[in-house]
């Protein structure tokens, strides 16, 4: 397993933690409107931030143009599949925040549940197809220049601090919502 691919699949860990959290957040009852109001607004913000602009920024930046240039046609094959597959996320995530702006609950819920199902089955494609053709396709000192882009992409895009901050917001959500 190369460095940038297991840069990739920790950062699938917290993504799944967080749809986990997410389904406990959109159990019946599991708290005040208000309050879901606030939390879903994070998660919107989590989502944007961290999944979209950070990770998926760096698979559709990096990896995935390297294994193009490895020959893994960008149409019709894998690469892209889960590039369609982040533009269904993004409609998701879209859905989600204008279901915020409007207070509606059910509507957010709605589009979160399709979300997570997407990300769930994406993420699975992503760990024991995708990046096991990059960890046979891109030797090691390449996953180790994919890795550094990664971090200096990451330090561009959403800035120093961010990603732990990020990160504290998902142990506030799993301490509130009592997700190990």
């Amino acid at each position: 397993m190369g460095k940038a691919t297991q840069d990739l699949r920790k950062e699938h860990e917290a993504i799944l933690h967080v749809l986990q959290i997410l389904n406990k957040m959109m159990e019946p009852g599991s708290r005040d409107a208000e309050s879901l109001l606030h939390y879903y607004g994070e998660v919107v913000y989590f989502l944007k931030i961290f999944v979209d602009k950070c990770h998926h920024g760096k698979e559709e930046n990096f990896l995935f143009k390297e294994l193009v240039n490895k020959g893994v046609p960008s149409e019709g094959g894998p690469v892209g599949v889960m590039l369609q597959e982040h533009a269904q996320g993004r409609n998701y995530i879209a859905q989600m925040g204008w279901n915020l702006d409007e207070k509606n609950i059910e509507g957010f819920n709605n589009a979160a549940a399709l979300y997570r199902d997407l990300l769930r089955q994406h993420i699975e494609k992503e760990n024991n197809v995708l990046f096991m053709m990059a960890d046979e396709a891109i030797n090691e000192q390449e996953q180790n220049l994919l890795f550094e882009q990664f971090e200096q992409y990451e330090e561009d895009v959403i800035g120093s601090g961010v990603h732990e901050k990020l990160h504290a917001m998902i142990d506030t959500w799993a301490e509130v919502f009592g997700v190990e």
